[in-house]
């Protein structure tokens, strides 16, 4: 391979670099977000990296926050998705860490991001589904059983519904839920094993009753000699991807009449969460169940429950109407009868 200093060529640099120091995940996401640039500077007539300027950063970095991202689904469905102001951190972040390494490297004499300044975005606040929301995915998942009349059917209905029961029964993440196999799930203890997690290490989640009927169902009903062993299944006996999972909780939520409700696959992590946390009060045991780092993420959880033990002071009464001392006439009269 012969030095030519292309984006291209760079970006093979960067990602043997990365690869002595960061995970294979966080590869693969600089990577794929330095590419994107680099499709954007071609097609805008960029220029070779050392023409890269300041203004063209903040000029890509507005073309991503107001511009919908289009995906392909594994049945090959197309899927916008609006982006925002938080779409800028994503994409600027890897594209610092690019750059800086090409100055370093001597490969880029400046650095165009370098008096670019952006506040990576805060935590989402946690916001489960309510009990109501449930209550409705539920129904139209038992719906979808009765009205199941071919075997494809009620396999289709009996997944739907121990997708969305392993969600939010054992709180595990929509990248952790597609890449399940049939052997990680242990009926009779009622456990299951993620072996690929955010943090790479693998661990154990648990799930009840009900999820353990709904996976029984489903297992009876999905086969065997389909030529893999992933857990879910399209229609056509093919390995559900994680556009598959997702299509299953947005279409709940079109059907519900929930499509403006905030959130999707990962509100249902924080909807069993939080109910377990609610019913335990044990962070430090949510914490290994979530599979996170650090207490301080597993706290959010805490802030939540806590913000919500607070309001139900107010399900008899308010600050108002303990200020017994207030003269009468603050108080409203309401008419005879």
């Amino acid at each position: 391979m012969v030095q030519n200093n292309s984006l291209e060529w760079l970006l093979t640099g960067f990602k043997i670099d990365l690869e002595t120091q960061v995970k294979p995940k966080t590869i693969k996401d600089y990577c794929d977000h330095v590419s994107y640039f680099a499709r954007w500077a071609e097609n805008n007539n960029k220029g070779a990296p050392g023409s890269i300027t300041k203004r063209d950063i903040q000029e890509f970095l507005h073309y991503v926050a107001s511009t919908p991202a289009i995906f392909t689904t594994g049945n090959g469905a197309k899927r916008i998705i609006q982006r925002d102001e938080n779409s800028r951190w994503h994409h600027y972040f890897p594209l610092k860490r690019f750059f800086t390494w090409a100055v370093v490297e001597g490969y880029l004499t400046q650095n165009p991001t370098d008096t670019i300044v952006l506040k990576p975005p805060k935590a989402a606040p946690i916001e489960p589904y309510g009990s109501e929301h449930i209550d409705a995915f539920l129904k139209i998942l038992e719906h979808e059983w009765k009205d199941a009349t071919t075997t494809l059917q009620k396999m289709l209905a009996a997944r739907n519904r121990a997708v969305l029961s392993l969600l939010l029964d054992s709180f595990i993440r929509l990248g952790e839920c597609y890449r399940l196999k049939v052997g990680d799930i242990d009926l009779s203890r009622k456990r299951v094993l993620v072996r690929k997690s955010k943090t790479d290490k693998p661990r154990i989640a648990g799930f009840g009753p009900q999820t353990k009927k709904a996976l029984w169902r489903y297992l009876g009903l999905r086969g065997d000699g389909l030529g893999h062993d992933a857990l879910w299944i399209t229609e056509e006996g093919r390995p559900l991807g994680k556009h598959g999972v997702q299509e299953i909780v947005r279409r709940l939520k079109k059907d519900a009449g929930l499509q403006g409700l905030k959130g999707s696959v990962h509100k249902l992590r924080h909807t069993g969460a939080t109910v377990t946390l609610k019913h335990t009060r044990d962070m430090k045991g949510l914490k290994l169940l979530l599979g996170h780092s650090t207490l301080a993420m597993t706290e959010r959880y805490t802030q939540f429950v806590e913000a919500e033990d607070a309001l139900k002071a107010y399900d008899g009464e308010g600050p108002l109407d303990w200020l017994a001392w207030l003269p009468c006439q603050y108080y409203m009269v309401l008419p005879p009868g």
